[in-house]
Order: C-alpha cells, then structure tokens, then sequence
C-alpha cells in the first residue's frame, strides 16, 4: 500500500512539471508572435505618427536648390583666353561669383566670404575652387587680387552665362558640382556661419 500511494505520488508528482513546461512553451510562442508582430507594426505607427501627428521639422536650406544645369564651359574663358576646365577633369566644386571687375565694398565683401567658406573646411578644401566671373571690361586691383592667390578670374563669351547665374544685374554665389551643374544659388551675403556649414556638407557628394 505504501508502495502504491509512493508510486501514485511519483507519478503525480512527474506530471506536474510537464504541464508546467508545456505552458511555459505556449507563453513563450505566444511572446515570440507578439514580438514579430511588433516589429512589423511599430515602424509603420512611428512612420504614421511623424508623418501626420508629429511631423520632424525640416530645415531649409541657407542656399536656394536649383534644377541642375549644365554650365557651358565652352562659353568661359579664363582672362589669358585658355579654356575653363570642366570640374570632371579636376573633380573639383566650383564656387563661382560674378561681379564688375571695379568690385565695391560689397563685392570685396563676398570674395572674402567664399575664401573663408572654403578655408574652413580644412583638407576637403581642396575640392572647392573659387571663380570670379568678371561682368565688364574693368581690371580688379592689384591688392585686391593679392588677398586672394587662389582665386581664378574667368569671362563669358556670351550673355547667356549670366542669365543662368542669375542675371547681369544680380550678384550671386553660384555652386557648381563635380559633374559641371550649376546646382544651388545663394546671394551675395548669406549667413557665414550657415553658408559655410552649409557648403561643407554638399562637397562631400
């Protein structure tokens, strides 16, 4: 008899952790369900939160995006006559301001606004080169041309180069990428600090 209730407790006593064991195998499936499911779902309920509760600010840009167009480099010509390289064969960015050749206070100004954009970014300022497209038949100062050595003076050949920098009788910051489009356009006294931050994450493309 004792036999029989210590066998019957045996038994007993080894069923009960299987049916343990197969509830915790349920609750374990069903958390592993439950965590696919939340992985497939809260992307998209983030996605539809940020897109019509809470949407992320944007930022604008310091510099106005333009459709890009291809600058016709046949119609530029450095002051010597030689032809303008095409950024291609250099690899290089092109920060190009147009300007009378007289350059007022507010010209001289610009100039020294790019050459500091462009020695701020340190060794990726080798991937800039700065341009001055001179809009009349004056010749920049001597002094003038000192302060700034890295500085290449180019001419149109037709008025059409103007128009596409944004006029004549505007003066502008033009940028033109690696593969020879003119791609943002900023005025002639953009913010430094946000110009310079701002011009520092376009060359990098």
């Amino acid at each position: 008899m004792t036999a029989d209730r210590q066998t019957g407790k045996e038994i007993d006593g080894s069923a009960l952790p299987a049916g343990a064991a197969g509830l915790s195998a349920g609750r374990k499936g069903r958390l592993i369900l439950l965590a696919i499911v939340a992985i497939g779902v809260l992307p998209l309920l983030a996605a539809l939160y940020f897109r019509y509760v809470s949407p992320p600010e944007v930022k604008a840009t310091v510099g106005q995006p333009l459709d890009p167009a291809p600058l016709p480099f046949a119609l530029l010509r450095r002051m010597d006559g030689a032809p303008l390289a095409h950024p291609e064969v250099s690899g290089k960015w092109l920060v190009i301001f147009a300007a009378p050749g007289g350059c007022d206070e507010r010209c001289q100004h610009a100039l020294y606004l790019t050459r500091q954009a462009r020695t701020a970014q340190g060794r990726n300022m080798a991937r800039i080169d700065r341009l001055w497209l001179i809009t009349d038949a004056a010749t920049p100062a001597a002094g003038l041309m000192a302060a700034h050595p890295d500085l290449v003076l180019i001419k149109a050949t037709d008025a059409r180069v103007l128009q596409l920098l944004g006029g004549s009788e505007s003066r502008h910051i033009n940028l033109v990428d690696r593969r020879g489009l003119l791609v943002f356009r900023y005025s002639d006294d953009p913010e430094p600090k946000a110009f310079i931050r701002e011009l520092g994450k376009l060359i990098k493309f």
